[in-house]
């Protein structure tokens, strides 16, 4: 069983993205943005299964665990915007201390050619198109020098095509790197195949902590596993690799 954060007070409901994110403190004492109610089931387990294997994979990825919203903190929040989050257990990121939301272009002259392509192999991998020069998701911690991965939960799209990957993605110009390089490709795989591992445990736990889509419990949750696995298992085609 995975160990939960119990949320000990709602701070604030966040302007920024779609997301419908919650700052939090936890009862360990740190902050948390907490994906609660109004972020579908669904995209709350994507962001589960991606950041468990976005840190198998080797990525930089924020902090991240599951935290659990008690209904009578819920009943009990003063504020109507703070109820959206509902209860239970949600999806969070742990706050990065002193990190900034920057640029694309500030982020292109600060982040390695390896690490640039890393997450542009991660992010077609997992079929993730939101990642744009537009809004990149990405933090950076200044007196560290360092480059934080958030936001996987618009993953697993089947809507958007290699085009529009390739021309928005905010890393697109290291294509070469990954892409149409044999040797590089074969390393890849490898990371992939481990951080695969990940996979089944991660599901395992959605399957035990989501059992239902809504909070009155009337509409069950169930996950496709499968065809998740056969989206990413596409990283053994040659298709997969054979960018144009």
């Amino acid at each position: 069983m995975v160990q939960r954060i119990q949320i000990d007070e709602v701070s604030e409901k966040l302007i920024q993205g779609k997301s419908g994110v919650h700052l939090c403190c936890g009862d360990d004492g740190h902050n948390y943005y907490v994906k609660g109610y109004q972020v579908e089931r669904f995209d709350q387990a994507k962001e589960w299964i991606c950041a468990n294997l976005a840190k198998a994979f080797g990525l930089p990825v924020a902090d991240f665990c599951l935290v659990d919203v008690d209904e009578y903190l819920y009943q009990n929040l003063k504020e109507k915007r703070l109820r959206d989050l509902g209860f239970g257990t949600c999806f969070a990121s742990r706050q990065v201390a002193y990190a900034s939301w920057p640029g694309a272009n500030e982020i292109l002259t600060k982040v390695s050619i390896p690490l640039q392509a890393d997450i542009l192999v991660f992010d077609w991998w997992i079929k993730n198109f939101d990642r744009t020069t537009v809004n990149p998701n990405l933090l950076w911690v200044p007196h560290e020098e360092r480059l934080v991965v958030i936001d996987h939960n618009l993953s697993f799209d089947q809507e958007e095509g290699e085009v529009f990957f390739f021309n928005s993605h905010i890393f697109k110009d290291v294509k070469g790197q990954a892409f149409g390089h044999w040797v590089a490709a074969q390393e890849y795989q490898e990371r992939m195949k481990k951080a695969l591992e990940a996979f089944q445990p991660a599901v395992d736990t959605i399957n035990e902590v989501w059992q239902w889509e809504d909070l009155e419990e009337s509409r069950p949750f169930r996950l496709d596993s499968q065809a998740l696995l056969t989206m990413l298992d596409k990283y053994k085609t040659p298709e997969f690799w054979s960018m144009k």
